[in-house]
């Protein structure tokens, strides 16, 4: 194991090390790798066949042109037709029973003995019999009574209780016992007569049933037997109630007898039936003449008919037939058709990716990402309608769209709709319609979730959906002369369930996706943004200051992210965690002194500057330790970038020797901002730092400063690797100043407070004299704050290019 894995790395880092056209081999090799994936895919999703190109045309529809049989084929009926036919050749076979042999004989015998029975007990018993029925003291045990029923119960299953034998021995008594036992004979004899048959008549939907005995079979009408309810009925209405009066003890005690030696002669044969009705089945016809060669199908301007639909269904299956017959260079031409087809739409889709979203076409996870999305949506394609059977429009076709557009974003997700709407009407015989509800109801998906931070906004996509499908089913039903019913019916059945499903697996697939491709979505994001976070929590206690300092930063670069049109929830959120590695020596940085010993006046510049820049390592530390993601983590570094920590340099040139000055060593380590919120965050970071070190606050003197800071950042080139415009960093600082307004504002004196009582004691305050200039506060800025002591003024050639933009942009509003 250890030699292959040895083997494995020595490939890799040849792969690494070599190059082909400036990329290096490993990557272009994983990239092919993905783009093979997808071509396969792709072409395995396409008809195995050539596609039936008039697929577009259904009942009601007007042909554009005129179709000529270009062979002869027969036509295939109708599925309607079709299980008609074959219902009435399943009715056509009558159920098969098979007789008993004598089952009237063996009951004969054993009512015979039942009736022995009684009377020989009677016989010996009939002085007992008369004292229990004259309600006098028995002459011998009861248990002889009770040991005959029990006894009767077990042998002929009849339930009989004393009453039905003194009511017995009445009948044996007056010489009526074998009239009785005969008539119930009568009956017997009358009913296997005409057969029994032991499943219920409303069960048989056939006219006629089978019987077979003894090797011969005989056709006989279901009226000509009896079921079991009709058995019985027989021998009680019929033949017993013409021979004893109404409440005679015959009538009362026959259902009871009769119930228990009634049986059925005529079994049904379950298999046999089902393979003659089977093979009925199948001898059905699936077609019903001929469409002859040159034959016209439709003319053109000619409204399609359900005849002439079937005819055009008949011809498509014809051509299928004929196409997966074809061998040689026919169906190689026909497979690298396929191919060639499924290489353009990936090559298409891979130049969108590379020419306009280069860093997710560098990023190998991402593409992957990708690709397991489209994947995944071809996989329910396949499952919905290959491996169920179900119809097409029950394909969830907003899964992809809403999963790019929630998981990357939204221009990603729009093309990849495209495509996928492309594949699918592809692989269904160029199904135009479900191209058309792939594009259409997937487009309105991906821009109804791009912004999902609620329960509301969520059935608010999920009701988007719905509109969507609900149009396009009825404006194309429309078009194409459907019937109302048929809309109707599409549209609850299929498209609503799919409308509420397909949102509900997107929002349970989402935190998986996070978690493996670890990217971030705004639910995430809401998440991480709750202050009950327990790092957010371990912050506030930890180090209040720095936990004080996040949240108005977040707020300063939530609202720049919003002027610029960047991802404000990001800038917050990013914000919020940017300082975390100060937790680990909070106390010595400045905002968590709370007016202590500052404990950089003991330590060498170059060791406070080593104290400073380690809390960004610790704070991706703490970072990956929480699993916060990629998106939130890269603003702990990139915020500082790779500025200059001015203020331990400088004293590092007063207090050491030039020569042990390494200018580096007093720099963050990087990288500087590669997005517009990272470097939103970084300006904010400085903007908040600075603007505590201003007395008396002013707008005049925010504005100024906030310029002043932005314009340092610009001209220290750690803009140069994110997006930001000349244009957007203006209206940064119009964004800054009103939260700085805010945060700084003034407050009323209130009148009694301690000051105004010092100011009465101590007597009126003496003028200044006029020619007394009031001097401004000297601004200083913390030594902890990591912000430039130093305000310097803005280089001119920034500071005119800045202004330049500003009168451009005028002279655009005007």
């Amino acid at each position: 194991m250890k030699k292959l894995s040895a083997v494995f790395k020595s490939i890799r880092e040849f792969l690494e090390s070599k190059k082909f056209l400036g990329v290096a081999l490993d990557d272009m090799a994983a990239k092919s790798i993905l783009g093979i994936i997808l071509i396969i895919a792709i072409a395995s999703m396409l008809p195995s066949e050539r596609p039936f190109e008039y697929s577009n045309l259904t009942v009601g529809s007007v042909a554009r042109e005129e179709i000529i049989a270009p062979f002869t084929f027969p036509i295939i009926k109708s599925q309607q037709e079709l299980e008609k036919e074959r219902q009435k050749a399943s009715l056509s076979v009558p159920p098969v029973f098979n007789m008993k042999s004598s089952p009237l004989d063996v009951q004969k015998i054993k009512l015979k003995s039942l009736f022995d029975e009684i009377e020989l007990f009677f016989k010996t018993n009939s002085k007992t019999i008369k004292s229990q029925a004259a309600g006098k003291s028995p002459l011998f045990d009861f248990n002889a009574v009770d040991s005959l029923l029990k006894q009767i119960f077990v042998k002929y299953n009849v339930s009989l209780n004393a009453t039905d034998l003194k009511d017995l021995y009445d009948l044996y008594e007056k010489g009526h016992l074998n009239a009785f036992y005969t008539n119930l004979l009568v009956g017997f004899s009358s009913v296997y007569k005409q057969g029994i048959i032991d499943i219920p008549k409303n069960q048989i939907q056939e006219e006629k049933v089978s019987i077979l005995h003894n090797g011969m079979e005989e056709e006989t009408s279901l009226n000509q037997v009896l079921d079991m309810g009709e058995a019985r009925d027989k021998i009680l209405d019929d033949v017993l109630q013409s021979k004893y009066p109404p409440a005679s003890i015959e009538l009362r005690l026959a259902p009871k007898i009769v119930a228990a030696f009634l049986t059925p002669d005529l079994i049904y044969d379950q298999e046999l039936t089902a393979i003659r009705k089977d093979k009925a089945i199948h001898e059905v016809p699936t077609t019903s003449g001929f469409v002859h060669k040159d034959q016209r199908i439709v003319d053109s301007h000619e409204v399609v008919t359900p005849e002439i639909y079937l005819e055009l269904q008949s011809l498509a299956a014809a051509l299928q037939e004929r196409s997966a017959m074809k061998t040689g260079w026919e169906r190689v031409l026909f497979f690298f058709g396929k191919y060639l087809y499924a290489i353009i739409i990936t090559v298409l889709f891979g130049f969108y990716i590379f020419f306009y979203r280069p860093r997710i076409f560098g990023d190998n996870k991402m593409l992957l990402l990708i690709t397991t999305v489209v994947l995944l949506q071809f996989f329910f394609a396949v499952l919905v309608v290959s491996v169920l059977g179900w119809n097409y429009l029950s394909i969830p076709v907003t899964l992809a769209p809403m999963l790019l557009s929630m998981l990357l974003d939204a221009s990603i997700g729009f093309v990849g709709t495209v495509i996928i709407s492309i594949i699918l009407g592809a692989s269904q015989g160029n199904n135009f319609y479900l191209a058309l509800m792939t594009f259409v109801v997937g487009t309105i998906a991906l821009f109804s979730v791009q912004k999902i931070r609620n329960r509301g906004q969520m059935f608010r996509a999920i009701l988007y959906i719905m509109l969507g499908y609900m149009v396009l089913n009825f404006s194309y039903g429309f078009l194409h002369y459907e019937a109302f019913k048929t809309m109707v019916q599409d549209f609850f059945f299929f498209e609503v369930p799919n409308a509420i499903l397909a949102p509900t697996a997107v929002f349970l697939l989402i935190g998986v996706f996070e978690k493996f491709f670890d990217v971030t979505t705004d639910i995430t994001l809401l998440e991480l943004s709750d202050l009950n976070n327990p790092l957010l929590k371990r912050l506030s206690v930890e180090a209040p200051g720095t936990f004080h300092h996040s949240i108005i930063v977040g707020n300063l670069a939530e609202a720049a992210a919003k002027a610029v049109g960047a991802n404000s929830l990001l800038a917050r959120v990013g914000c919020y965690y940017h300082d975390i590695g100060k937790m680990q020596r909070a106390e010595y940085f400045v905002e968590n002194q709370a007016g202590s010993f500052n404990k950089h006046e003991n330590l060498t510049p170059t060791m406070s500057s080593l104290i400073l820049s380690k809390h960004v390592k610790a704070g991706m530390d703490l970072a990956e330790q929480y699993g916060l993601p990629y998106a939130v983590r890269k603003f702990i570094p990139e915020h500082h970038g790779t500025s200059l920590m001015a203020y331990f340099y400088h004293k590092a040139k007063e207090t050491m020797d030039p020569k042990d000055i390494n200018e580096n060593d007093f720099r963050y380590p990087g990288p500087k901002p590669q997005s517009k919120e990272t470097a939103i965050a970084m300006m904010a970071d400085t903007v908040e730092a600075a603007s505590r070190t201003l007395a008396n606050p002013t707008l005049q003197r925010l504005n100024a400063l906030v310029e002043q800071l932005i314009e340092k950042r610009f001209q220290e080139n750690e803009l140069d690797e994110c997006d930001l415009t000349l244009s957007d960093l203006s209206r940064i600082r119009e964004a800054f100043v009103p939260i700085l307004m805010g945060i700084h504002h003034l407050r009323v004196e209130y009148p009694g407070d301690n000051q105004g009582d010092k100011r009465k004691k101590a007597g009126p305050e003496k003028p200044e004299p006029k020619s007394a200039k009031k001097k401004e506060p000297e601004q200083k800025t913390s030594v902890a704050s990591e912000t430039d002591e130093n305000l310097k003024p803005v280089n001119a050639a920034a500071g005119s290019a800045i202004n330049e933009q500003k009168k451009n942009k005028n002279s655009n509003d005007k």
